[in-house]
């Protein structure tokens, strides 16, 4: 089943023109990474959404923030719920979406209206818009209220924007004659990491790759691990100046290079640089990272030099 909604997944996105990639490795936080444009999607891929763990969602909420991304994760079922069209569910603060909502948002471009929360599925209403029809026909806030059999409380939290159930909003739009749901931007849903916060949460390394860490800190390198994604660590250098994010392996594990490819197609889809620190000689190049040795890091004084250096060797791109 989960192999059948990645491959739906995939050919939704080639559809849209996305530019694509399939992780295939754990552990993973996301599953596939799609750009097109400007909008880059991490998506996790889950039959079962409930499935999804605390601190693979909080990894994932901290690399879209740091790579300028939006997270969406995709399933068929929530507990014991099928999922159902045009409506988002929320697992820690992540927007969940089944195959076809998908589909809409993707390529037809069409937003859903719904989320589900405890309770049943609710709304975000247009204030702005309830108003103007509520003074185009000439009416009060206590006489909307009684039309709606509600209290003048609840007019005027409408009209400060506050979210309504769905039969509560069918009636608000038949008595005022407009359409005033509001669209869900699932570009903007997810409650993002902070990634001050981040930066000083470890994640638990061996004696060699925390010394990696702390040298690239000592340089200058803003520094965040991430314990579920192809890389180990994302280093920032220097975003007012433009400079992308490096995605960073710093694991010695028996097969450098297949996670190296990885996080070389994960840096080729979002336009980030791509380093991986060895202690030994790797046995094949691999396209878009830039192998270095952890010697190499003692010449390395600051951001700048260590730009340069990944850029020297990677052919002066």
């Amino acid at each position: 089943m989960f192999t059948a909604v990645v491959e739906s997944a995939l050919r939704i996105l080639n559809r849209a023109g996305f530019r694509v990639t399939a992780i295939g490795t754990k552990p993973r936080c996301f599953d596939i990474v799609a750009k097109r444009d400007d909008t880059i999607l991490l998506i996790k891929v889950l039959y079962n959404a409930d499935s999804l763990k605390p601190d693979m969602a909080s990894d994932m909420k901290l690399v879209a923030k740091l790579l300028n991304a939006s997270p969406l994760v995709i399933g068929e079922r929530f507990k014991s719920d099928y999922l159902e069209r045009g409506v988002v569910y929320n697992r820690y603060g992540l927007p969940v979406i089944n195959t076809a909502t998908f589909y809409d948002f993707v390529v037809e471009g069409i937003l859903p209206m719904v989320y589900s929360a405890p309770g049943g599925y609710y709304v975000r209403l247009n204030s702005e818009k309830i108003r103007e029809a509520r003074e185009k026909l000439g009416i009060t806030v206590g006489t909307l209220a009684r039309m709606l059999g509600v209290s003048r409380r609840v007019v005027k939290k409408y009209e400060e924007g506050s979210d309504t159930s769905l039969e509560n909003a069918a009636k608000l739009e038949e008595v005022l004659g407009e359409f005033v749901i509001k669209a869900i931007d699932l570009l903007n849903f997810a409650e993002l990491e902070d990634v001050e916060k981040a930066r000083g949460e470890e994640v638990e390394l061996g004696k060699s790759e925390a010394e990696i860490v702390e040298h690239l800190r000592d340089i200058g390198l803003d520094v965040y691990a991430v314990k579920h994604a192809p890389f180990d660590v994302v280093s920032r250098v220097d975003q007012k100046e433009g400079e992308e994010p490096i995605l960073t392996g710093i694991r010695q594990v028996r097969e450098i290079e297949r996670r190296a490819e990885v996080i070389g197609r994960v840096s080729e889809v979002v336009s980030a640089k791509a380093t991986y620190i060895v202690e030994r000689k790797v046995r094949k190049e691999v396209s878009s990272v830039v192998f270095l040795m952890k010697e190499e890091l003692s010449c390395v004084s600051s951001p700048k030099d260590l730009v340069s250096l990944i850029r020297e060797k990677h052919g002066g791109c």
